[in-house]
């Protein structure tokens, strides 16, 4: 028989070992499969608009970009990764939810996964389920403006979009400009735009930007007097915030510059010699490749400073490509910049070693090669993005150049975070190679991606050698029947003979079984 007092006792020690597990960190999981406490890892989540691989780290000697070296010495620079497809929208859909462009169905700039393929979740909307704070500022998805909240489903703390400027030079005029002899012409248009009965936003900018719309714009400004240096004012403190919380964080940082328009403060253009800035090497169509695999730059085409006849095969002045490719270096100095004051705030809390950074670009930017300017095309300018990642499960200071897709950032970063896998990704997790560099282990040797031209949709793999594509007409997609009589065009290039793709070598009898084993790989991909 049990003494009352035993009871009492056993009572009182029942409530205390209660109050202990109520007090343990929700940072803290149980792993089932071994039985002990895994410690859930806070995950920084670093997007850049436009964002090729032009940084130090990948071998760009002419660039100024300490911050992305910093980054690099941490951990892994993927040097042959890849997007799904080479414009916002798409891949921005595509990495948010783990999946190819043809499951989330969007192919352009205007559709919305949430309504496109609504049985998909992001991944921030998947990590709240986890146990995690979520939120984020800046351009994290395309559409995403277009929903309550810039996907308000993502976050569990409001995502910001900030517009404190200092009254000093107060907030840039359509988003992007802060020079006063712009501005002041701008709201002059803007004026002229109302008393036409103009009254909505995108009717007055339209009828501005027709009138005036500067590509570039060096003003010697703080970093804050822009949109991309107030999202690292705001995201420090969003840190502070999801510090004071005992559950792991996700926080997303998405920075627009270098997107165009190329604006700056002075002191990022004042890091390069514009007489001294490599232009394209290879600025002709390449021998053999369809027309269709081409574009009109329309893009840029639209900034008043540009020569609107301008298409495909014609080349911009030397003088207007100096500039622009000034303006899109001192972009990037810029983002590296920002980058560098989030590594000191992270650095200065010490959590550095219980953060997983990652950082991509959305897609590259065509800088004159092929005549071509932009994304929007399936040529290794507009595919090849920095892939880069650091923090607790990554061997220090690392590159790998093994080809890998941006969808393979949704699996990776669960892995790596110690968050049970979710089983609706497309992507493979690429810790295999983050922490012992064993290729072998990573079930796939070739990076994949498409992009649409009217009716047709060019498919490609990309392998550490060759690029491979198939052009499919009429509305293809992969979930549709493949079929060999509806490929309207191919492509082959050979980067270890030919990196600057100048010959399209799908017809050159060397290369017959290269392109056999391509096809296999390519139509497998397409058909499974």
């Amino acid at each position: 028989m049990i003494s009352m007092k035993k009871i009492l006792l056993l009572i009182v020690s029942l409530f205390t070992l209660c109050g202990c597990n109520a007090q343990k960190s929700t940072k803290e999981i149980e792993n089932n499969k071994v039985g002990v406490s895994v410690k859930q890892k806070n995950i920084l989540f670093i997007a850049v608009d436009d964002l090729k691989p032009l940084l130090s780290n990948y071998g760009e000697t002419q660039m100024h970009t300490p911050n992305f070296d910093r980054l690099a010495e941490m951990g892994m620079t993927f040097t042959n990764a890849h997007v799904q497809f080479a414009v916002c929208g798409p891949s921005r859909a595509s990495v948010m939810t783990g999946t190819k462009p043809d499951r989330t169905k969007v192919w352009d700039l205007h559709t919305n996964f949430r309504e496109s393929a609504p049985d998909l979740i992001s991944m921030p909307e998947y990590l709240i389920t986890q146990g995690y704070e979520t939120t984020g500022v800046g351009k994290i998805y395309h559409k995403g403006s277009s929903s309550p909240g810039h996907d308000g489903k993502s976050w569990s703390q409001p995502h910001q979009l900030p517009k404190n400027f200092d009254g000093i030079y107060g907030e840039p005029i359509f988003a992007h400009y802060q020079n006063p002899k712009t501005k002041k012409q701008m709201l002059t248009l803007k004026e002229e735009a109302l008393s036409k009965g103009k009254k909505k936003y995108g009717a007055q900018s339209k009828y501005v930007f027709s009138k005036i719309k500067p590509s570039t714009e060096c003003v010697d400004l703080p970093d804050e007097a822009y949109q991309d240096g107030l999202y690292t004012h705001t995201a420090l403190n969003q840190l502070s915030e999801l510090e004071s919380s005992d559950k792991p964080w996700f926080l997303a940082v998405g920075y627009q510059k270098p997107h165009l328009p190329f604006v700056a403060p002075k002191k990022y253009w004042d890091l390069y010699d514009r007489d001294k800035i490599e232009l394209a090497e290879f600025q002709e169509l390449a021998k053999g490749t369809p027309q269709y695999a081409y574009h009109s730059f329309g893009e840029i085409r639209s900034y008043s400073d540009i020569d609107s006849n301008l298409g495909v095969g014609d080349r911009f002045p030397e003088s207007k490509q100096r500039e622009l490719i000034h303006g899109y270096m001192a972009c990037i100095s810029y983002i590296d910049a920002q980058i560098g004051k989030l590594l000191d705030d992270l650095k200065e809390r010490n959590i550095l070693d219980e953060t997983v950074i990652v950082l991509w670009g959305d897609h590259g930017w065509h800088l004159g090669d092929h005549t071509e300017w932009c994304k929007h095309s399936n040529f290794e300018q507009a595919t090849r993005i920095p892939f880069m990642f650091a923090g607790p499960g990554v061997t220090k200071n690392q590159k790998s150049n093994h080809p890998v897709n941006l969808v393979d950032l949704f699996p990776t970063v669960f892995e790596l975070a110690g968050v049970e896998q979710s089983n609706q990704t497309d992507g493979k997790s690429l810790v295999p190679l983050l922490d012992n560099n064993d290729a072998t282990t990573v079930n796939i040797d070739y990076a994949y991606h498409q992009y649409r031209r009217q009716k047709k949709m060019g498919y490609a793999i990309r392998t550490e050698r060759y690029r491979y594509t198939e052009w499919h007409d009429n509305d293809y997609r992969s979930f549709r029947t493949y079929n060999d009589d509806n490929i309207a065009g191919y492509e082959l290039y050979d980067y270890q003979s030919d990196p600057l793709e100048t010959v399209n070598l799908i017809n050159e009898p060397g290369y017959a079984s290269v392109v056999k084993q391509l096809k296999a790989k390519l139509k497998s991909h397409l058909t499974k």
